[in-house]
């Protein structure tokens, strides 16, 4: 009987362990990538590094984090919100970053170019439009079908 219910433990396992390398699950930190971009120095955002690649103005990171133009600043009094807003343009920065191999040239040019995906509108429009979230789903959709 201990025998049979061992057996049969196994041959459930085994399955389990079958079933679950046939349906890869993305990590728990899949969104989030590496600094290829060297957008962080010792741990920080470099806000104006991120504000320059993207080519996102004051009045843009005004608008998209609800704070006014005049307070948009890259130093450590940064508001709040435009920094939370950097820092997940930063990691999308660095996630399209990895399709070219790190080269910030082409990852600013993939920001400022109509793309076709997207609806014939650039990456950066699309945060402008503060469709930040939608960009992110888009750019891990791409990366998974990479993989």
């Amino acid at each position: 009987m201990v025998r049979s219910w061992l057996i049969h433990g196994m041959i459930v396992l085994m399955n389990f362990l079958a079933a679950s390398l046939r349906t890869p699950r993305p990590p728990i930190v899949s969104h989030i990538a590496p600094d290829l971009l060297g957008l962080f120095r010792d741990g920080s955002p470099d806000y104006k590094r991120i504000a320059d690649l993207t080519k996102l103005s004051k009045t843009d990171l005004g608008k998209i984090s609800q704070v006014a133009k005049s307070s948009v600043r890259f130093d450590a009094h940064i508001p709040e919100p435009v920094a939370e807003r950097l820092r997940e343009i930063a990691n999308v920065a660095n996630l399209v970053a990895e399709f070219f191999a790190g080269d910030a040239q082409k990852v600013a040019l993939w920001f400022e170019i109509a793309n076709p995906m997207l609806g014939n509108i650039s990456p950066r429009t699309m945060i402008r439009l503060g469709k930040y979230k939608r960009l992110l789903s888009f750019v891990l959709q791409a990366r998974e079908a990479e993989a």
